[in-house]
This record gives C-alpha cells, structure tokens and sequence, in this order.
C-alpha cells in the first residue's frame, strides 16, 4: 500500500475517518487541519487511544523535513519554550509521521481573534505572545513565519507550533531583527488592535530590560512596510485566481472569483443571470454608472452592484483596463485583511467579450444601517446620537491615516452608521500603497470631499471637528487625524 496516496485521497474528502497501519503504530485520521496535497498533512487523530496531532511528510524531500520538525521541536522544549511534546517518530520507505501533543481546548490566534475578544483578554494573549517570541530570540531561535495559525492559546497560556518554520541560529537574534520578527506578527493583527498591540510591546520590552524600545509612530511605519508585503503575496496576487481562499471560473465571455467557502450551489445557480437577480430585488440606486439592489439567495440578504458603462467608446477604452467591480473587490479583501470595517465581499463577476471586459458585478454583505448623511438629517437622532457618531466616524478615518490608505470618494454617504460601528462602502477609487507624501495629498482630499458632502449645513458640522481633536488627543503621539 502507498500510504502517501491513501493519506492525499482521505484529505480530499475527510468525512468518514480513517484507519492506517504506519511501521509498528495503528493510526485513526480523524480531523484534517492542514493539507498540501503531494507534501504534507496536519490531521486530528488518535494513537494508543489518545488523541494526537498527526504531521506526515512525504514526497520530495519528506525525510529532511521531519528531521529538521523533529530536531527544532526537541529543542524548543529541551530550552523550556512552551510548544506541545513531541511524542513519537515513525518513519516508512515513503512517509514519515510526527505524534505531537494534542491540547484540549486549545485553538489557534486566528480563530481566536474572530471571537472578537475583549480589550483585557486581548492584552493578556498578545502580551504572553509577545513574550513567548522574545524568549524564542534569546534561546537562538527565529520564528520564519510567525503567522497567527502558528500559535495557540489554551487558559491564558500561549503556545508556539510548527517548529518547521522555526530556524535554529548560533547566537541569539539582534534587537533589530527580533523587532521585525515581532511585527511580521502584529501585521497580521486588526487594525483596530495597532494601539493596545503596541502598548503591549513597549510593556514586554521593559519588562525584558530593553532600553530603547522604538516609539509608536516608527512602530507603525514598520507595520506599514509589513502589510504591504502581505498586500503584495495574498492580495495582489492570489484574489483573482483560484487557490484555497478563492473558486475561479473564466471563459471568452465571463470571468467569476468567489471566496470559496461562500460559493455554494445555490448561489452559483442565482449568480448565471445577475441581471435577473437584480430585477427580481429591491432596486437601491438606479444610475448611469452604476445600479444597485437589494437581492435574497437561499434565504438571505446581499447587495448586488452592477457597474454600467455609459458609452460605447468608454465600453472600449475600459476593455483594457481592470473593471470597476474587480477594483472594489480587491481593494474590499485588503480593507478585509486589515481589520478595516467595510461590507464583505463575496462575488465579483465581469462580463467579457474575449479579451475586452464589459460590465462588471460585485456582491456584497448588506448592512441595514443610515449613513452618516442620514444620521445629521434625519430628526430621530438627537445631540448625543450626533456626538457619538462624529467620534466613531472620526477613528474610521484615523485607520485609514495610520495605514496609509486614500478612500477616494469620501463622501457621507460612502459611510454606513450600523449597532456594529462606521463601516466604508464604495471603494474603486480606494489607494494604498502611496509613497507617504502622495498619500497625504489623497488624503486631504479625502477630508475636503467628506466636508463638501454636507451642502446644506454649511461644511463639516461642528461635532466632527471637535471630535477630531479630541481623537488626535488619544492618539499618543501620531499626527492629528484631521487638520481643522
């Protein structure tokens, strides 16, 4: 039997478990976590009637790679860093096997974030985090790919896994290095964490006798260059094809991207004639350049965009470009990515007539919720609703100045006021990635074009100023969000 093969056939479809005899060991797969398909698994499974982590390696190089997990692993715990035991190697002509401990209870930072914490049990988790990668640094360990996945948190203890991805050095990492380290990390936490994250570094950092701890607004920056190399490998790159996170569908006269685990059946049969679908919905916005409605597939809401094109000689000129949908859908997943709130996105489609793309469809999350326009004009929201509203906005605005990011129509109306929060829509003149001082050029803008959206009040209401002051004041030491 090539167990290789009978590992990658079960992973493909994981439902019922599996049973394998490996060397001298009875193994039951019951729990896919991770699969690269041809190399390796990371799998739930039980062992001497104990529930383990299984990782098989196998393929090219497969031997090498366990050895190096097994090595590193042995090291981490023989220094006393906190990491599941290493249990049992078994190894075949083809496949080897790590047993690693499994934790009960335990589950990754990532799924952990999307609980959505609270402030203290954030600060105790990204504190102890924190902690844990400086003690890898100074026990001559660096941590290549310190990715949220890669640690657990189990009763308030953290716990630092794949040891493949952790290198062995022979001197402790520089402070410079361990620093860049920590903010691959923090680059990968929402924005809206930034300011607890970092007062969290600067606490460890005195703790372990640090002197010169960097100050927030170098800190941000180095957050800055991080996320955009996380823009440049998952954003840029992977959005449009079809990959774990996406389902891809191209032919000569459409091309479809969805997120994958939202791509069901169902809504693949309602998205053959969006147009249809947009018919059959509650019309929100009818435009020249874009229509906009208010559809149900399977039982739920969304929003359907479609985006016209007016003539036939800007039909041809937008042909060679990316279509409007396909902006606002990548620039949706970076807003995503971030943590920035925005409306989620599901479906981008475009239209195509070989090489030459026509009109273009994005499907959204629909949020039931006023704009901000509407939470000025309309009389059921008193002075108070006013004044918290003007201080909610104004922090949405702060996320996109600490990242660096142009909204491009900031308009009140481009602002949603739900029980959840300020959220952005309509992002296709959204930018990032500006060089700092053409940023701040886009940026103010920004703010000039959210002041004009008022008309008939005269410019910005007097709340939003004040309200700019007061969030420059809780910023610590950042430029102002706004300049009055």
């Amino acid at each position: 039997m090539n167990i290789a093969k009978e590992i990658d056939s079960w992973a493909q479809s994981p439902a019922v478990p599996f049973s394998i005899k490996f060397s001298d060991a009875d193994i039951q797969l019951t729990q896919k976590l991770r699969h690269l398909a041809g190399k390796r698994l990371t799998c739930l499974a039980l062992w001497q009637s104990r529930a383990v982590i299984a990782k098989f390696f196998y393929g090219v190089r497969a031997q090498q790679h366990a050895a190096k997990e097994s090595v590193v692993l042995k090291a981490l715990i023989k220094k006393g860093i906190r990491t599941p035991t290493l249990l049992c190697v078994y190894e075949q002509a083809d496949c080897t096997v790590l047993l690693i401990e499994y934790i009960e209870d335990a589950t990754s930072l990532a799924d952990w974030l999307k609980r959505g914490p609270d402030q203290s049990a954030f600060e105790k988790v990204i504190l102890e985090t924190t902690a844990l990668m400086f003690e890898c640094h100074r026990a001559f360990f660096e941590i290549r790919d310190p990715h949220l996945d890669n640690f657990l948190t189990s009763k308030g203890n953290v716990y630092i896994i794949d040891a493949g991805d952790i290198t062995q050095l022979s001197q402790p990492l520089n402070k410079e290095n361990s620093l860049q380290n920590i903010a691959l990390l923090y680059a990968q936490l929402p924005v809206t964490h930034d300011v607890i994250a970092y007062q969290s570094l600067k606490k460890v950092m005195l703790d372990e006798g640090f002197v010169d701890v960097p100050n927030e607004k170098e800190w941000q920056q180095s957050l800055i260059r991080q996320r955009r190399w996380r823009q440049k490998k998952f954003i840029d790159k992977k959005v449009f094809r079809d990959c774990t996170a996406y389902h891809c569908e191209q032919s000569s006269s459409r091309f479809l991207v969805a997120k994958r685990e939202f791509f069901t059946d169902e809504v693949a049969q309602a998205l053959k004639n969006p147009d249809a679908l947009i018919e059959q919905g509650t019309l929100l916005k009818d435009g020249n350049t874009a229509t906009v409605a208010r559809v149900d597939i399977a039982g739920e809401t969304y929003v359907l965009k479609r985006y016209n094109i007016k003539k036939r000689m800007r039909s041809f000129i937008r042909g060679f470009m990316w279509s409007r949908a396909a902006v606002s859908w990548r620039n949706g997943l970076l807003l995503e990515m971030l943590g920035i709130p925005t409306a989620q996105s599901y479906v981008m489609i475009e239209e195509r007539y070989g090489a030459l793309r026509r009109r273009s469809y994005l499907l959204l999350e629909f949020i039931s919720a006023p704009t901000a326009w509407d939470v000025f004009e309309d009389k059921q929201f008193n002075e108070q609703d006013r004044s918290d509203w003007a201080k909610k906005i104004f922090e949405l605005f702060m996320l996109l100045k600490r990242n660096q990011i142009s909204h491009g129509d900031l308009k009140a109306q481009n602002i949603l006021c739900s029980k959840q929060g300020a959220f952005f829509i309509d992002l296709d003149g959204l930018q990032s990635g500006l060089p700092y001082k053409k940023f701040l050029q886009r940026y103010k803008k920004d703010v000039q074009r959210f002041e004009v959206s008022w008309g008939e009040f005269g410019g910005l209401p007097k709340l939003f100023k004040k309200n700019a002051t007061q969030v420059a004041k809780n910023s610590k030491g950042l430029e102002e969000t706004l300049k009055s």
